[in-house]
């Protein structure tokens, strides 16, 4: 009786012991959210650029996650951050105006992505492949930061063109260390 006591204790133990790395994994918290990059690009180039009937632009943003206070809260503890898709969102284009050609690229992953014709209030769903998605979400995990560049050039100057990048995102991160 002694033996199978001791047996079962030894027996228990070992379960106890080979199922730790599963006990920590069903402790880690699963959220999703999204992590916004404004892109502002002043078009102010009439000045200088009187007879043109295109006007160049660029600008650059860094886009944080620590930035975002969901993210922030778990960023010592961070395992994974998944991105699932990116939308661009595009305000300030005067009525009857259009960009005829923008680039948008995430140089640390070779992202370079060219759109036309945009008018304002346009929503876009960013077509990047799996494999980029991969990248900037690997980026985002180890460094917390990528910067976007946007370019391009417009029909018509001044203004102020807004590029709202959703980075649509789940994150998992370790509950205990």
């Amino acid at each position: 009786m002694k033996k199978i006591r001791i047996l079962g204790m030894l027996l228990l133990a070992l379960i106890i012991l080979g199922s730790c790395d599963r006990i920590t994994t069903n402790f880690d918290t699963n959220l999703t959210t999204t992590i916004l990059a404004d892109v502002q690009l002043p078009a102010d180039v009439k000045s200088t650029l009187k007879d043109l009937t295109t006007y160049p632009f660029s600008a650059s943003e860094k886009l944080d996650v620590r930035d975002n206070s969901k993210v922030n809260d778990y960023i010592d503890r961070l395992k994974e951050i998944n991105v699932q898709s990116i939308t661009a969102t595009f305000t300030g284009i005067p009525t009857g105006e259009t960009i005829n050609e923008l680039n948008i690229s995430i140089q640390s992953v070779a992202l370079d992505l060219t759109l036309d014709n945009l008018e304002n209030g346009l929503s876009v769903t960013l077509d990047v492949s799996p494999n980029l998605l991969n990248a900037i979400s690997n980026e985002l995990t180890d460094k917390h930061e990528i910067t976007i560049n946007i370019s391009g050039e417009s029909t018509y100057a001044p203004m102020t063109l807004s590029t709202l990048m959703d980075f649509q995102v789940s994150v998992t991160a370790k509950v205990l260390d």
